[in-house]
């Protein structure tokens, strides 16, 4: 409360001297955040985000994987979710094997598809790739998964609550824990194994950054908004009656703002960060060790930030990849692409 007299009074003794002066304050702040929704501005108070305790990290992640398997098992095996869409979009027509994987239930459904595959003697690409796709719950539980965790990424930014942000962050990794669980050894893509890795390392050296969590928010909005979408479209492309081309070119949009310019530059704003906190680009941090002989030694000092840098590197490339494939996709003939979606 006393945080709060103190902020607020000297904007009231400003509003009685001159209240146009606090309405143009009131509307740069507002100008400010819609600015720093759009592009992390540095902020005038920094929050650190870190480091944190391994402890408190290892707990929440604990707490946050076992929130995600409950939900997770829970709603990617019930119509739930398949409800709530036809409830929410009630335009939107989808298939009716939608329906039956739900009737028939998820694991019934994954055994199908591996006898199906098995079944393939001639060794074809449709056949290897049905056992491995994902059913219609478990699409639409990466939209309501990245969903939930957008929400709480901006109220951890609204309330400032780095501690939110934590639990938060640790919900998108508890997602990777669960999905790599859920598919299995039979149903993992590479590329997926690869995201499954990559990802969590990143979200985990963040931990130990003494970048402001805003703009970790800010790039969590970004991956998990796009995320939230993706889940949705690849959901009608395969269980309702839509364009392929479409969807993939509204797709192109959102991949271009969501996971490359936003992602590119909250990745300049925490590497800038980050290498300016340990002396700038020139400084070559080590220590200096003395033989017998009295010859000095010059060792590098490594620590998180090289694995940090690294993996964001690789999760802006794969996601740079995928939007030249998306883009690409929305520029095929329509009978093409709907070709493409009924092979994979």
């Amino acid at each position: 409360a006393s945080c709060l007299l103190t902020r607020a009074l000297p904007q009231y003794v400003l509003f009685l001297e001159c209240p146009g002066s606090l309405y143009s304050v009131a509307m740069w702040q507002m100008v400010q955040g819609v600015l720093r929704l759009l592009v992390p501005l540095p902020p005038e108070v920094p929050i650190p985000f870190g480091p944190i305790p391994l402890q408190d990290v290892a707990l929440s992640l604990f707490l946050m994987t076992g929130l995600c398997f409950m939900l997770g098992r829970w709603l990617t095996r019930s119509p739930v979710l398949l409800r709530f869409v036809g409830a929410a979009n009630p335009t939107l027509s989808l298939r009716e094997e939608a329906w039956d994987e739900v009737r028939l239930g998820l694991e019934s459904c994954i055994r199908a598809a591996t006898a199906t595959r098995d079944e393939e003697s001639d060794g074809r690409r449709r056949g290897r790739n049905s056992s491995k796709r994902r059913f219609a719950t478990e699409l639409l539980f990466i939209f309501a998964h990245n969903g939930l965790v957008s929400i709480f990424a901006a109220l951890a930014w609204l309330l400032s609550s780095p501690k939110l942000a934590l639990h938060t962050f640790m919900f998108e990794v508890a997602y990777q824990i669960f999905d790599v669980y859920t598919l299995g050894a039979q149903r993992l893509e590479p590329e997926t194994v690869l995201h499954h890795v990559v990802s969590p390392i990143c979200v985990l050296c963040s931990t130990q950054t003494e970048v402001d969590f805003r703009v970790l928010c800010h790039l969590c909005l970004c991956i998990d908004i796009s995320g939230a979408l993706l889940g949705y479209c690849k959901f009608k492309l395969k269980y309702a009656h839509v364009s392929a081309v479409q969807v993939y070119r509204d797709l192109t949009w959102i991949y271009l703002c969501l996971r490359v310019v936003g992602p590119f530059i909250d990745t300049a704003i925490i590497m800038w960060t980050e290498v300016q906190a340990r002396g700038g680009f020139f400084a070559v941090p080590g220590h200096i060790q003395i033989d017998d002989l009295g010859h000095h030694h010059h060792f590098a000092k490594t620590d998180f930030t090289q694995l940090y840098f690294w993996s964001m590197s690789v999760m802006d490339c794969f996601n740079l990849y995928f939007f030249l494939v998306i883009r690409t996709r929305g520029r095929l003939p329509p009978h093409v692409a709907s070709q493409m979606e009924r092979d994979e």
